[in-house]
């Protein structure tokens, strides 16, 4: 993106500018984990096993990962605010068809617009971040953005079902419709203020960055592990920790549920705000922003032995935990930009986003349909799905990290290497 077109040159507020991609940002959070509280309602009222609820709700993952590569070759072309508005206006209208849903197939629809409506959120958030900020304030900005993102998944916890209890679920998301479309016309107005640095390239040009990317040998040595655990938080922070809490932890109360979600997403906003001050601290100790991120995938191991031996022992915190350290790995974002040229920044974070996002919809469908093979007693799954299914994914999640460790050993994140010093085996 180019920052010829300055926004205080133009006398224009930066936080105002910033303001409609945030709160953008804040209801794709919301769209992403609503379902955490509305998925056991919506399983009864239109019939659903497991299986059908994981599917259906792991619809937003699918098509928020499809649009993630041709976004980030969009998103150089023609900027963050006309590609966001047209997105966010995509979601607006995902959940206005939600909302009018009669049947499975057109919640499904529903779904799968919100998801790609949200796709552009975060990627222009940051697009535009880099043009109107000093490269100081950056990271700050971003994490403003991302704690206003964390604010849209803390409302679809307990206030979602108190929502749900005042005005029904299908006037809930006609509320998000009207609040999407308001959003996507004031992200388009801010169009004026940033010039597209690649709008001359062709799509063939643009396309070569992408397979540049992908056939990185240490791009994908991180994004193994990375997408594993965060997809695992993903597909649990979305839809299935409630239904854990209920069948595993023994929480009946939909409130008392609601509120472990509040602390979960309580987390995972900390960590939004924590995380890349974190990585700047360890740095002042010799710790690497690659050491940072190993920290943090520990970390997210020990959360999850946590709440599969002691599911009923300070679950809020142990969810909060769990969704601080998992959250915290999106310091590989710009890790991982570090090691390709700046040209190529978006479409390395559209990469990743593609990765982690269709793992997720990957991992919320197959715990549904792993869960679906076991007899469910009263409306309740049986915890031996539950715990099947999670162990095999912190196995993964181990080997994959462990891979990780012994192959890749990055210098000094404060430079930005070649990659031919990355490939080389511990």
């Amino acid at each position: 993106m180019s920052s010829s077109v300055s926004a205080p040159a133009r006398g224009t507020s930066v936080v105002f500018l910033l303001m409609p991609f945030a709160l953008a940002y804040g209801v794709s959070y919301f769209f992403r984990n609503v379902n955490a509280v509305a998925g056991p309602l919506l399983a009864r009222e239109f019939s659903m096993g497991p299986a059908e609820l994981g599917l259906l709700t792991s619809a937003y993952f699918f098509a928020f990962s499809v649009v993630q590569i041709p976004l980030g070759m969009a998103l150089d072309r023609y900027g963050p605010a006309r590609v966001n508005a047209v997105m966010a206006l995509l979601g607006a209208c995902g959940a206005l068809c939600f909302g009018l849903a009669q049947d499975v197939a057109t919640l499904g629809l529903g779904r799968a617009l919100m998801g790609l409506g949200s796709g552009a959120a975060l990627m222009a958030s940051m697009s535009a971040v880099h043009v109107w900020v000093r490269r100081e304030k950056v990271a700050t900005s971003i994490g403003f953005i991302m704690c206003v993102g964390g604010a849209g998944a803390l409302a679809a916890s307990t206030p979602t079902q108190l929502a749900i209890d005042a005005i029904g679920w299908r006037n809930m998301f006609f509320v998000l419709a009207a609040f999407g479309a308001v959003f996507a016309v004031w992200v388009y107005s801010t169009k004026a203020h940033i010039e597209p640095v690649a709008q001359a390239q062709t799509l063939k040009q643009l396309a070569a960055g992408v397979v540049e990317v992908f056939a990185s040998r240490p791009f994908w040595l991180v994004c193994l592990p990375l997408m594993l655990t965060l997809g695992t938080m993903l597909a649990f922070q979305s839809l299935w920790a409630a239904t854990w809490m209920r069948d595993v932890a023994g929480f009946e109360d939909k409130e008392a549920i609601g509120n472990v979600l509040f602390g979960l997403n309580l987390g995972m906003t900390l960590s939004f705000l924590l995380a890349g001050w974190s990585a700047e601290k360890f740095l002042r100790y010799g710790i690497s922003q690659l050491g940072a991120l190993k920290i943090y995938f520990v970390l997210a191991f020990a959360a999850q032995a946590w709440l599969m031996a002691a599911p009923t022992f300070l679950p809020h915190v142990a969810w909060g935990f769990f969704a601080f350290a998992a959250n915290a790995l999106v310091l590989a974002y710009a890790l991982l930009a570090s090691w390709f040229p700046p040209a190529l920044t978006g479409r390395v974070n559209t990469a990743v986003n593609v990765l982690c996002f269709s793992m997720a919809f990957f991992l919320q469908f197959s715990v549904g349909a792993l869960l679906n093979r076991y007899p469910a007693t009263a409306g309740h799954y049986a915890a031996a799905g539950y715990y099947t299914a999670w162990i095999t994914l912190v196995v993964l999640q181990v080997a994959a990290f462990a891979w990780m460790v012994y192959r890749v050993r990055a210098p000094d994140p404060a430079h930005k290497p070649p990659l031919h010093h990355i490939n080389a085996p511990k």
